[in-house]
């Protein structure tokens, strides 16, 4: 009751003077006394762990001070030094930008077309491959996916016409195909 924020000291010193006999009212103060004591120990002590903390800090920024004062100069130099690596790089990136020669001295273009040719033969090896695959799709089960790798390889056949072995692949695939799919995908329900 008297941590309460409402607390009437006076009103608690009259109930206590009407109700409590002298003997009582010297305990209550004793009791008083020590809480008071006990929390002045508890704030000195608060104080001084605080102070302590407070040294302590103190000392660990003057250590940093100390520690860090031999670098300024070390930091205050490499500032140049990196904006210097920076425009080197710069300007080597731009150089190498002009030349786009690759490390065994093939231009960017060349290599694009490097790519190109490869890209082509794998799709030649695609084509050619597609009887045998369109055979094991159908004997898979997967009627539908052999239909549209069909459709893709008839559609790259079109483009070749007049290409050596492109008419032989074409009907190699259209054998394997009326064997056993039927035309329209629907009918095969």
């Amino acid at each position: 009751e008297l941590d309460a924020p409402g607390f009437d000291a006076e009103a608690y010193v009259s109930d206590l003077l009407g109700r409590e006999s002298l003997q009582g009212l010297l305990r209550v103060e004793s009791g008083l006394v020590n809480e008071i004591r006990a929390l002045d120990g508890e704030k000195k002590a608060l104080v001084y762990d605080n102070y302590s903390k407070l040294i302590t800090a103190t000392d660990t920024i003057r250590k940093m001070r100390t520690n860090m004062d031999p670098l300024t100069p070390t930091t205050s130099t490499l500032s140049p030094a990196i904006s210097h690596i920076a425009e080197t790089a710069a300007s080597l990136a731009e150089s190498l930008q002009h030349r786009t020669m690759t490390a065994d001295g093939v231009t960017a273009a060349e290599d694009a077309a490097a790519d190109e040719k490869r890209s082509q033969r794998e799709t030649v090896r695609w084509v050619l491959a597609a009887p045998k695959r369109l055979k094991d799709l159908v004997e898979d089960g997967r009627r539908e996916e052999a239909a549209r790798d069909w459709a893709e390889v008839r559609r790259l056949l079109e483009k070749w016409q007049g290409v050596s072995g492109a008419d032989e692949v074409e009907e190699d695939c259209m054998k394997v195909m009326e064997e056993n799919v039927p035309e329209h995908p629907e009918d095969a329900r």
